[in-house]
Formats: structure tokens, C-alpha cells, sequence
């Protein structure tokens, strides 16, 4: 959609220039909806993320855009018909910022004070502050396991931490947080916040993968702080058992192994 949305013939051939150089090199994911039904294990593997047939087609589709790009007059108005589409889908999604916003108040209320000032300080958080992000996170990806999951039961929670719905919650609970240590909703434009919807996007879908290019800073941010909360705040085993796990195996003698939670 970012691609498609405005000055469609203008904007498409600039942006997909470098790709269409290297088709191959190219993985077109599923969709979003089809990727939030898979559990745990199948999405961490990468390989279920793809979209082997549209994958295949890339080169082709780069074909078509350099003949449009050239004057093929009908699949310009393909391209055109896409634009229209993907500008009315994204502006559609503004209707749906006040209630984002009212969201991220109701977060801010949860914090008091003290860990105000230390989030817009961007000092490090306390562990009281810690335990609520981890509390947090995982009540909006109940949350949204309700509404979009798409499984028909949530899996078991070793598995959660690998699934898109979870790591599209985390993304999302970082967004709000950086909106809330720059002063919060109401110091936040609606189209600014409808941003941040796509950058927790591209941010929760980087974390299967290598990393975010980008040259969105939010976007990066986003992306690596989740990296780091899911090594550390996510970890299976979690954090704060690693140490009583250590010391058992100091005890017996023996060298810690894998542990199955």
C-alpha cells in the first residue's frame, strides 16, 4: 500500500528500482491475515511466512512495471486502480486514530508519575516499570489473539512469544510507549499515529528475519528494542529463571542444558 498510495505512476518505479534489479533476491510474504493464524513454531521457521507463488512471479511483475514505465498505457491503469485502492485503505484508516489515541491514554494512566518522568527522560526502567511492560504486553496480545488471532485457541505459552499476533502486540506496546514519552496522544497529528500502525507492521515482521533496513528512525527503533525485549524481557527460559537454572546445574555437577518449558 505504501507503494501504491498518492502520485502512483510517479512514486512506484523510484521506490521498487533497487528491488526490481534483483528479483530473486526477493521474498514476497503472505498475508498479514494468514500469517496471524499460524502458531508459534511454524511462524519462527521464516518458511511459512512466504508466499512461494508470488515469490516466483516478482520477476515478472518487475517486467510489467518497466513495460509501464515505458507507455504500456492499460497497465498503467492497472497500477492507477491499485493507487486508488491503497490511498482510500490508508486514509480509511484515520477514522480509526481516536480510538488509538484514546488507548494510549488509558496506557499513560497506568504509569505513575516518578515513571513518567523516567520514560520522557528515557532513563532505564525499574524493574516494578519492567514487570508492567511484560504485564502489559501480553494482556494486548490477549487482546488481539480475541479479535484477529485467527487460531482457534491461543497456543501454549512458550509458543506465544513466536506467534504475530505477540510480536505485533510488543511492537505496538513500544510504539505507544516512545508516543507517550514524547508527551502523549494529544501532542500526536491522527496521520502521525496511523504511521506508527505501519511501522509496528514492518517492525513485528523484521523481527523473523535479519533486521530492518530502513531509513524511518521510528520504525528502527521500534524493531530494535523489540529484538532486545524479546532476548531479554521474552527469553525462553525466561529471564529470571536462568540464574536458579544455572545454579541447579552447579549443584548436580553438570553443565546447564537445553530446558523444555
Amino acid at each position: 500500500m505504501e507503494i501504491y498510495k498518492g502520485d502512483t505512476l510517479t512514486w512506484i518505479y523510484g521506490t521498487m528500482e533497487i528491488l526490481s534489479r534483483y528479483p530473486k533476491q526477493v521474498l514476497i510474504l503472505r498475508s498479514t491475515r494468514d500469517i496471524c493464524r499460524l502458531p508459534g513454531r511454524a511462524a519462527v521457521s521464516q518458511e511459512p511466512l512466504v508466499d512461494e507463488m508470488q515469490t516466483r512471479g516478482f520477476s515478472e511483475y518487475c517486467q510489467t512495471l518497466l513495460a509501464a514505465k515505458r507507455g504500456d498505457v492499460s497497465l498503467q491503469r492497472q497500477l492507477l486502480d491499485h493507487g486508488r485502492e491503497a490511498t482510500g485503505h490508508i486514509a480509511r484508516m484515520l477514522q480509526d486514530m481516536p480510538t488509538l489515541a484514546f488507548g494510549i491514554d488509558l496506557v499513560e494512566k497506568t504509569y505513575s508519575q516518578s515513571e513518567l518522568k523516567t520514560l520522557r527522560r528515557r532513563e532505564e526502567d525499574t524493574p516494578q516499570m519492567r514487570e508492567k511492560f511484560v504485564r502489559n504486553v501480553m494482556l494486548l496480545t490477549d487482546e488481539l489473539f480475541k479479535d484477529h488471532g485467527g487460531l482457534r485457541k491461543p497456543p501454549r505459552v512458550p509458543e506465544v512469544r513466536n506467534t504475530f499476533v505477540f510480536r505485533y502486540a510488543l511492537c505496538g506496546y513500544i510504539s505507544i510507549l516512545m508516543r507517550i514519552a514524547d508527551g502523549g496522544a494529544k501532542q500526536t497529528k491522527p496521520d502521525r499515529l496511523r504511521n506508527d500502525l505501519i511501522d509496528v507492521n514492518l517492525a513485528a515482521f523484521a523481527t523473523y528475519f535479519d533486521g530492518l533496513l530502513t531509513a524511518d528512525k521510528r520504525a528502527g527503533k521500534i524493531y530494535e528494542h523489540a529484538s532486545v525485549s524479546l532476548r531479554e524481557d521474552f527469553a525462553m527460559p525466561p529471564w529470571w529463571l536462568r540464574p536458579l537454572l544455572w545454579l541447579g546445574a552447579r549443584a548436580s555437577n553438570t553443565e546447564p542444558g537445553p530446558v523444555n518449558i
